[in-house]
């Protein structure tokens, strides 16, 4: 009878070890140590100043291990990160304690090779803008990394470059071991660290390339070979303090903005110089990128982000 009831009181335990929660995942961009921030400069591996105005990656066919070496596959989940972003929703799961995740730096072949406007407008895989796609059937672009190097020794970034991982082959696997914390939500916190994807690369020479080229497979090669992803160990009670704006002039007629704030709910004006009001947005988050949908004359204008806390002005240029 005993034997029959530990028997049971195993079953019991093994049937409630994990639970249904929300999973996200937290990537914490940083260069060299320190947060990472859009349009900040800092130092390549030779020294030169560069900065980043884009950077944006594919994750798919991620694998929980979790809760003492369960595995869970989260099929059909795509991420497409922003590098001013860090947290990614990725689901409800029947999951308690994350110990690594494993994924693919891309895109999986069929998704690859479908059709980005079959996708609904809001799943990552659907047309993005700026473009992450070169459009079917020439597939996704599995990392873009955008942004200025300094070539004649000023200290201050001027030349632009775009690496734009293109093609199949440029797919690569991560596997990282990870603390995960549950505080309601399964949150998985991975360090991204930048400043390994430029190794071995003269920024001032690649141009704008945006293929399957040996700069673009040095890039997805040190993914895994100086560790980009990696176990984020103080993650529980941060705060992250640092808040801007940038703009991304992809689109040099109606420019994307990049922000992170402290607070949620917080309220968008856009004005021309005059103080005219262009476009107004209630309860924007805390975090993200806001394309602005429609066209804009040529002139300057200020993006205003306010809540009861604080108030960040942006000024920005559009040239027609």
């Amino acid at each position: 009878m005993k034997k029959i009831i530990f028997s049971i009181s195993l079953a019991f335990i093994s049937l409630f070890a994990s639970a249904q929660n929300d999973v996200n995942l937290i990537l914490n961009h940083q260069f060299n140590g320190t947060s990472f921030v859009y349009n900040d400069v800092y130092a390549d591996e030779s020294g030169n100043a560069v900065s980043f105005d884009r950077i944006q990656i594919y994750m798919s066919g991620i694998e929980l291990t979790h809760d003492g070496g369960q595995t869970t596959d989260l099929t059909g989940v795509y991420v497409l990160t922003h590098a001013n972003v860090s947290n990614y929703p990725l689901g409800n799961f029947d999951v308690s304690n994350v110990e690594n995740i494993n994924f693919n730096l891309g895109v999986d072949y069929n998704a690859n090779h479908g059709n980005s406007s079959n996708w609904s407008f809001t799943h990552p895989l659907s047309p993005q803008s700026p473009l992450m796609d070169w459009g079917w059937p020439s597939g996704y672009f599995f990392i873009v990394l955008d942004g200025k190097i300094d070539d004649n020794g000023d200290g201050v970034p001027n030349k632009m470059f775009q690496l734009r991982s293109l093609g199949d082959q440029m797919l690569r696997n991560v596997d990282v071991d990870v603390n995960s914390s549950n505080n309601g939500t399964v949150d998985i916190s991975l360090d991204v660290n930048v400043e390994g994807w430029i190794k071995n690369l003269n920024l001032a020479t690649v141009g704008f390339d945006h293929s399957s080229s040996s700069n673009n497979t040095t890039v997805c090669n040190n993914t895994n070979t100086y560790n980009v992803f990696g176990n984020h160990i103080n993650s529980i009670g941060e705060i992250n303090t640092k808040h801007y704006i940038s703009v991304d002039y992809s689109m040099t007629y109606a420019p994307i903005l990049n922000y992170t704030l402290e607070k949620t709910n917080n309220k968008l004006l856009i004005t021309d110089i005059n103080g005219k009001v262009i476009v107004e947005e209630n309860n924007i988050g805390f975090e993200g990128s806001y394309f602005i949908k429609q066209e804009l004359k040529s002139g300057i204008y200020f993006a205003i982000f306010t809540n009861n806390k604080e108030t960040i002005t942006e000024k920005f240029v559009v040239q027609r």
